[in-house]
């Protein structure tokens, strides 16, 4: 059997917390073989109305048939991430024009198990990453396949779930939006979180000289990830660096802009 079977146990893979918000986490399917397609069953997550997670229920649904230019996978692991908080609570820009029920799930890493016509470059078994915003808390989804990327053998599904929102937010933060260039003076707020682990990691190997604010007991873990830790309880980061910061990343601003304008 495959998805949400009761006897079969989720694993979970360690929490993510950001800024003090609710955790990260990825939730993994159970890894059995391929039964044929009259056996298998098909359940989500969905949200059953907006607001708190009582909202959400677990459901039967139809099982998928991958189209044209589609695969269909057998879920390894999907988001349960604070992104997907703000969309159960119908706050969320990109998801404002769904209405219940919906199936949540923001990311996924899955196994393909049927290939849909025309698809070329694929083959049954071939493990593959997507961001799909919603749709993925799921035993089975369908997916196109020019959206996917491989995920390589070895890599836990659960881990490579946790890098797709996180990481590829801060590359795009990073290349796209800020186009960074090395040697830049880079301050990181909320370094402890998963888009700020994922800013210093990158922000390190694209040569940044970093600093990233943070609660004391998480300098070291800021230290350890190339940067100069701040501690925001005990320092004012709107003087650590004489002649300020080249770039500021903040996903919280509130705090952050107040400070600066009482400087």
């Amino acid at each position: 059997m495959s998805g949400f079977d009761s006897e079969q146990r989720l694993k979970v893979a360690p929490p993510n917390v950001c800024n003090g918000q609710e955790p990260t986490s990825k939730m993994t399917m159970p890894e059995v073989p391929y039964p044929p397609d009259a056996e298998l069953r098909n359940r989500v997550v969905q949200v059953r109305r907006f607001g708190d997670p009582d909202g959400l229920e677990v459901a039967d649904a139809p099982l998928p048939t991958a189209g044209r230019g589609e695969v269909r996978v057998r879920v390894l692991a999907s988001g349960v991430e604070y992104t997907d908080v703000v969309i159960r609570r119908h706050l969320y820009p990109q998801t404002m024009m769904l209405q219940p029920p919906f199936v949540m799930g923001y990311d996924v890493v899955g196994e393909i198990d049927q290939l849909g016509e025309g698809v070329s470059g694929f083959q049954v078994g071939d493990r593959v990453a997507d961001m799909t915003v919603v749709g993925s808390n799921a035993a089975y989804r369908t997916l196109r396949a020019d959206q996917l990327v491989r995920v390589p053998p070895g890599v836990d599904p659960a881990e490579a779930a946790a890098l797709i929102l996180s990481w590829t937010t801060a590359y795009q933060l990073l290349h796209r939006t800020a186009r960074i260039q090395q040697g830049q003076r880079v301050l990181v707020q909320g370094a402890a979180g998963a888009v700020g682990q994922a800013l210093l990691v990158l922000g390190k190997r694209a040569g940044l000289e970093l600093w990233g604010t943070a609660r004391g007991a998480q300098a070291a873990l800021v230290r350890a990830l190339g940067a100069t830790p701040i501690d925001y309880h005990r320092e004012d980061f709107t003087r650590v660096l004489p002649g300020g910061f080249d770039i500021i990343f903040d996903g919280v601003a509130k705090t952050a802009i107040a400070a600066r304008s009482r400087r």
